[in-house]
């Protein structure tokens, strides 16, 4: 049987393990501990310290760089795409800046910039198809086809037809009466109302975002649409960001990957991410250039991309 005494003896011990851990905490292990904690807090502030200094480096450094491709890219497409005229094509959720920057580059290499047609969400929404489909008739219609396509197949024929398509198309009136057609049922907006077919189109992407299956979805209607400007043009180029990924949805992506994502449009189509920083626009002028003479290629530095940019001829 355990006693009293045996009780006694072991409040005792715990007793005397509480006094020396309160002797040697505020004696000796106390100084030790304090000074490895402050020389730890000192360390790592001193750390915090210099990769600030670095970070500021390094955007002073980025700032610089982005201000010399700027300052240079005028000079660097001057004169290469003379003598052709080009449309944008601009998808939904595009910020105007990239638009702007892209346009404004277009220009500086002597490309006529005939216009910016902008796409609404409404041409790629799932519950929109009935309404797509009759105005894609009407503006066939318009444009006196002959059509053996339906539905999304005939509107992405009738955009190729009024913005690259190099075949006959009737009167200016026709076509102006088909992307009437088009823009008011609310697919489209024009900058010119009396658009004029370019040889050359720059399809310009945002980021669409969603579940499996509706990204593949509007990959493939992006895609379908890239191909039928190309088959159409002497050059078309995709050009956009890297998708960000949006709170709560499954999958991001953006036209630059679907054209990346699939071997037949990848091998007809030149894409560009990153496009919208201080060198996008040049390489895109530069990419536009490269498909011109039959090098099709992906530049930037997202998945896919085979190189910074296109080799620079003088």
């Amino acid at each position: 049987m355990i006693d009293f005494r045996y009780h006694l003896v072991s409040i005792i011990s715990i007793f005397l393990a509480l006094a020396v851990g309160i002797v040697l905490g505020a004696g000796p292990l106390q100084s030790n501990l304090g000074s490895t904690l402050g020389d730890q807090v000192t360390a790592l502030r001193n750390e915090k310290q210099d990769l600030n200094t670095k970070l500021t480096d390094t955007q002073k450094q980025l700032a610089a760089a982005a201000e010399f491709e700027t300052a240079i890219t005028p000079s660097l497409v001057a004169g290469r795409l003379s003598g052709h005229g080009v449309i944008l094509v601009v998808l939904p959720s595009v910020e105007s800046k990239l638009v702007d920057s892209t346009s404004r580059a277009l220009a500086q290499s002597g490309a006529k910039v005939h216009g910016t047609v902008t796409l609404s969400a409404d041409w790629f929404d799932p519950a929109k198809a009935s309404e797509r489909a009759k105005a894609a008739a009407a503006a066939a219609a318009a444009l006196d086809l002959r059509p053996t396509k339906t539905g999304d197949q005939l509107l992405t024929e009738v955009l190729g037809r009024l913005t690259v398509s190099e075949l006959p198309l009737g009167t200016n009136a026709d076509r102006d009466k088909a992307m009437a057609e088009l823009s008011d049922a609310g697919l489209l907006d024009s900058s010119d109302p009396q658009l004029t077919p370019a040889d050359l189109a720059v399809v310009v992407s945002g980021d669409h975002s969603g579940s499996q299956s509706e990204v593949d979805a509007w990959s493939e209607r992006v895609r379908a649409l890239a191909l039928r400007l190309e088959s159409g043009s002497q050059a078309t180029v995709v050009v956009g960001g890297a998708p960000v990924q949006a709170a709560g949805k499954a999958v991001s992506t953006d036209a630059v990957s679907a054209v990346r994502s699939d071997r037949r449009a990848s091998a007809a189509v030149s894409t560009v991410d990153h496009a919208g920083v201080a060198r996008g626009p040049a390489v895109t002028v530069l990419a536009i250039e490269a498909q011109l003479a039959d090098q099709v290629g992906h530049y930037g530095t997202a998945p896919g991309a085979d190189a910074i940019l296109p080799k620079v001829s003088p």
